[in-house]
């Protein structure tokens, strides 16, 4: 009988904690557009909102899939939204276009859920990260924190680097986004959040306030070997400089989160040091909600 008992318990304790109190929206903001956002919020009103956004061919249910942090948030009271751009997840989010976009869907986002009032953040993983850096940057309104997780930022960087990819290892032979990421990106890259090579720091100028995050895990021998990438490819050096610049600019809460064995993709259990599980949720929204009460 004691047996029966703590296993109903158990269940009870399972259902409770399980069931999802957050209700999920996919919005589009015309009706012959995929233009729009996902929306995860819970029934108390929101202490503020986040932009989330999505990997370069990630979609939102991709975001839901491999992390809980959207979640996480919502259980916060911090209202998620997940933009769709122009080109759905094929969207180059830091171009000009694609920035043009994002302002549509925000007005959206505060006239529907009345949060022009609300402090709000931005954040993304790997080109997402650059997405919330270059609306950041062309906010008239500064949201009250940024985080990256392993973005490039520096596109003219990272077409060099893929260029070596290419020309060298010749990886666009059994991989083809190589070749369509090279393409594509050399006639949007001067619209980078970031330049490397710029002494003048013209622009991250207006982010010298914001607090800024950037998760990064190196992980040089798992690349070796299993991508054939070396330092060059990887966005260990877009985070360091960029974090270091801002520092040196004065923004006292820019800050380089340097994780180890972290990285696993839900999506076949394996080890990948470039993924969404380098992020702690609670260690973030902790950082989130310090940056409402400054």
């Amino acid at each position: 009988m004691n047996r029966l008992l703590l296993l109903f318990t158990a269940v009870i304790f399972l259902f409770t904690n399980c069931s999802p109190k957050e209700s999920i929206e996919h919005i589009t903001i015309s009706p012959d557009s995929t233009v729009g956002y996902t929306a995860i919020v819970n029934n108390k009103t929101p202490k503020a909102y986040i932009l989330l956004f999505p990997g370069f061919g990630e979609s939102s249910d991709d975001v839901l899939a491999a992390t809980d942090l959207p979640f996480d948030l919502a259980r916060q009271d911090i209202a998620v939204f997940i933009p769709v751009l122009q080109n759905g997840s094929e969207t180059y989010g830091f171009s000009n276009e694609s920035q043009k976009c994002l302002t549509k869907i925000v007005t959206d986002i505060q006239n529907r859920y009345k949060l022009h009032n609300k402090p709000y953040f931005v954040g993304g993983f790997s080109m997402g990260g650059a997405t919330a850096v270059k609306y950041a940057e062309l906010a008239d309104v500064k949201p009250a924190a940024i985080f990256a997780i392993d973005s490039p930022l520096d596109y003219n960087r990272f077409l060099y680097a893929t260029k070596r990819d290419i020309e060298v290892y010749h990886k666009d032979n059994q991989d083809s986004i190589y070749a369509q990421l090279y393409r594509d990106i050399d006639s949007i890259k001067n619209e980078s959040p970031y330049f490397i090579d710029d002494s003048t720091h013209s622009a991250i100028m207006t982010l010298k306030q914001v607090p800024t995050r950037v998760y990064i895990e190196p992980a040089e021998d798992w690349w070796m070997d299993n991508r054939r990438t070396d330092a060059l490819g990887l966005n260990i050096i877009d985070a360091t400089c960029f974090i270091n610049d801002l520092r040196l600019m004065g923004n006292k809460n820019a800050d380089l989160i340097i994780t180890r064995n972290k990285g696993f993709r839900r999506s076949t259990n394996q080890r990948h040091p470039h993924s969404w599980s380098i992020v702690e949720s609670n260690d973030l929204i902790n950082w989130q909600n310090s940056m409402l009460h400054q």
